[in-house]
């Protein structure tokens, strides 16, 4: 039982990196494709074909996979109304206790309807670049699954 505080921190410092890691990746292609399609549109009087496709899907994994280092952090943006109202003790832990198992309903609903979202729309394609439209869904519930570990990690660091 000792050991659980080490390892979440590990396991939490871990999982912040990797997102942070994937999701500047993800920012630095998706600033590189922007800088390339205003090039092509404004000097060149050409607008590739998947100007649009493309960063719109690294749009929304970066902002899922953002998620999971707001969750480790527990830096998501919260009123604050509880540290204001209630006192510091038992009944603000169970506050806090009870908010982190709401989150992690809402994350478990987040993980089985994207993952049938996912599914149901694998099939399909887009339009230009003729990838599987579930692609794009598929950040649901890989991003849900982390942001459930993440959530419970946040929980036992501090």
């Amino acid at each position: 039982m000792e050991d659980r505080p080490d390892r979440s921190v590990r396991l939490g410092n871990a999982l912040d990196y990797w997102a942070a890691t994937c999701g500047g990746a993800a920012i630095a292609a998706f600033s590189a494709i922007i800088v390339y399609v205003v090039f092509a549109r404004y000097v060149l009087s050409y607008t590739p074909r998947w100007s649009e496709e493309l960063p719109r899907l690294l749009l929304v994994w970066v902002t899922f996979i953002g998620a999971i280092s707001g969750f480790v952090r527990r830096s998501h943006l919260s009123a604050g109304i509880t540290d204001l109202l209630v006192a510091p003790g038992r009944f603000r832990n169970a506050i806090a206790f009870l908010a982190m198992i709401a989150t992690a309903a809402f994350l478990l609903v987040l993980l089985v309807t994207g993952w049938n979202l996912t599914m149901a729309t694998w099939s399909h394609e887009t339009t230009v670049l003729s990838l599987p439209v579930g692609l794009v869904y598929l950040a649901l519930p890989v991003t849900a699954c982390f942001s459930l570990v993440a959530v419970f990690v946040g929980g036992w660091r501090k």
